[in-house]
């Protein structure tokens, strides 16, 4: 069973793997709970939806969380009574179970980077503020070095209000004219010496594995997310993490019940900087240059249920 976002180049080439029957649920499929009947005897869920009906999913052997969720079609109430129910159900079979539920997927950033601090892995100087001087005198500490930059603190690409609609999505450099423009006290916020890497780093962990890639940018930005549909500007390539850090990193990923996902790490004058952990992070673009052919090791889990 596959819980995927409806466009995912990776979760079609595993399935192209699977070569058994599965059910895929997108997040934007109309999916519908026909009945779920439990006895002493025989359990039964069934559920229809656009394309397939009356699925019985009693007998799945495993499920990957990749994105998507249960979405009935019939407003938010029907949608989240499909939710709980299902979770119930899923969360109870003893089966072989890859990635976090689209509910589980709020990470608490500053939880997981104090626990890799804890584990040993380094981290950028870090600020959570919302007062200008504050964030002045933290400016003044590191203008002279590489600056600071403001990310992001929940998963929530977007907020709105009355005027304006706000992009949380990429991180940014912090500069004297936003510093000017900016209030005596403003939202609590997230800021971070900036790192100038010699290289990024994007880990994918899946069921104990790591699968490394050092990303070499020929352009100086802020945020590599920005340039990855530009690949003339950027090399990537397979990479050996050290023992030391790959256990570090195991040990975090463990301590939030992830058992799939991906982390970015920085390597800069011979140390590992740690930044975050995505529970989904892409990996066609690592998979692929790479030739680590992931989607056929995942594909075996999900076949084998182990």
């Amino acid at each position: 069973m596959i819980y995927s976002k409806d466009v995912d180049d990776f979760v079609n080439d595993v399935i192209d793997y699977l070569d058994t029957n599965f059910i895929r649920i997108g997040e934007s499929d109309k999916t519908n709970i026909v009945s779920m009947n439990f006895s002493d005897e025989n359990n039964s869920y069934i559920i229809t939806n656009d394309y397939l009906e009356n699925i019985e999913l009693e007998n799945i052997k495993s499920v990957w969380f990749n994105g998507g969720c249960i979405n009935s079609g019939n407003g938010d109430y029907e949608n989240k009574c499909h939710e709980i129910l299902n979770d119930a159900f899923i969360l109870q079979k003893n089966i072989t179970k890859i990635g976090k539920r689209i509910v589980d997927f709020e990470t608490n950033r500053l939880d997981i980077m104090l626990e890799a601090k804890r584990q040993g892995l380094k981290i950028p100087h870090t600020l959570i503020t919302g007062n200008k001087k504050k964030l002045q005198n933290f400016y003044d500490t590191y203008s002279k070095k590489n600056g600071i930059i403001s990310k992001r603190i929940l998963d929530s690409f977007y907020y709105s209000d009355d005027s304006f609609v706000y992009n949380f999505n990429l991180t940014f450099l912090i500069t004297p004219e936003i510093l000017s423009k900016t209030l005596d006290d403003f939202t609590i916020s997230f800021f971070q010496e900036r790192i100038i890497a010699d290289f990024e780093i994007r880990v994918i962990y899946m069921d104990g594995s790591f699968y490394s890639a050092a990303i070499h940018v020929f352009k100086d930005t802020t945020d590599i997310r920005t340039i990855f549909t530009e690949i003339d500007k950027s090399r990537i390539i397979p990479f050996k993490l050290p023992e030391i850090i790959e256990e570090q990193l195991e040990k975090v990923f463990k301590k939030f019940n992830l058992n799939y996902g991906s982390a970015d790490l920085m390597y800069c004058d011979g140390d590992y900087y740690f930044l975050e952990i995505n529970p989904t992070g892409q990996i066609s673009f690592i998979n692929n240059p790479c030739n680590y052919n992931i989607e056929n090791k995942l594909s075996q889990i999900l076949k084998n249920g182990k």
